[in-house]
């Protein structure tokens, strides 16, 4: 099998592709839920087991506060200060239940159209990302999909490099819709500022641009999809 082990900065590196949408898909709690815990001892000996994204950030943006970090991803700082963060279950798909009415859609590759996994974890997960996708029937050899890792840092940005990158004859970035299927409310408030409210890339948008999130919510009934525009 051929290993895609890429960051977001190679994109960037990239020829010109003659595609109109970009796909973006999260990994966890979006195409699949797994067991993946993060385990934290922090330097007063206090230990917390972070089960899910939404204990994960409320964990973070309260260390980062009382530690005075204002970063996108704050864990790197905070190892520097003495906090054991441990990420080790995310190097593998630990347990995994696909998330169907998301797959549906990812196996599903529109015309014109690039399709990319950004995955918040480390580069050392994409092969078992990749491993996984092929195990639920996804060809990841085709060149219609790619696994990326922001590895923590701003998928926002990430989106306004792919934008700036394609620049056409009328100096306006050929990406004319986005699609991003996300749960993590920091990283869907992060796209919307970063994409939507953004006047560094406003010139660079196509006149019919549209960016539609949809945000991947776990009730008593599933999962369900919510649809969020600009």
């Amino acid at each position: 099998m051929k290993l895609l082990f890429e960051n977001w900065r190679e994109f960037i590196r990239e020829e010109y592709e003659p595609i109109t949408t970009l796909r973006i898909f999260d990994f966890d709690e979006t195409i699949a839920h797994t067991r993946s815990e993060t385990r934290v001892k922090a330097p007063d000996g206090s230990e917390a087991t972070l089960t899910n994204q939404k204990q994960f950030d409320e964990y973070m943006r309260a260390a980062a506060a009382k530690e005075g970090i204002q970063s996108f991803d704050p864990v790197r700082d905070l190892q520097e200060l003495g906090y054991d963060i441990d990420l080790s279950d995310f190097l593998m798909v630990k347990q995994p239940e696909e998330i169907q009415i998301v797959t549906d859609i990812l196996k599903q590759f529109p015309e014109d159209s690039k399709t990319y996994i950004l995955t918040a974890r480390r580069g050392g997960a994409i092969g078992p990302i990749i491993d996984y996708l092929e195990e639920i029937g996804i060809d990841t050899n085709s060149n219609d999909i790619r696994v990326m890792a922001s590895q923590g840092e701003s998928k926002g940005d990430v989106m306004v490099a792919m934008i700036k990158n394609k620049i056409m004859s009328d100096k306006k970035s050929n990406i004319n819709r986005i699609e991003y299927y996300e749960d993590s409310n920091k990283n869907i408030n992060d796209v919307l500022q970063k994409v939507c409210n953004n006047p560094e890339i406003d010139h660079l948008k196509p006149q019919n641009f549209e960016l539609l999130i949809y945000k991947v919510v776990h009730n008593k009934v599933g999962y369900q999809l919510e649809k969020i525009t600009c």
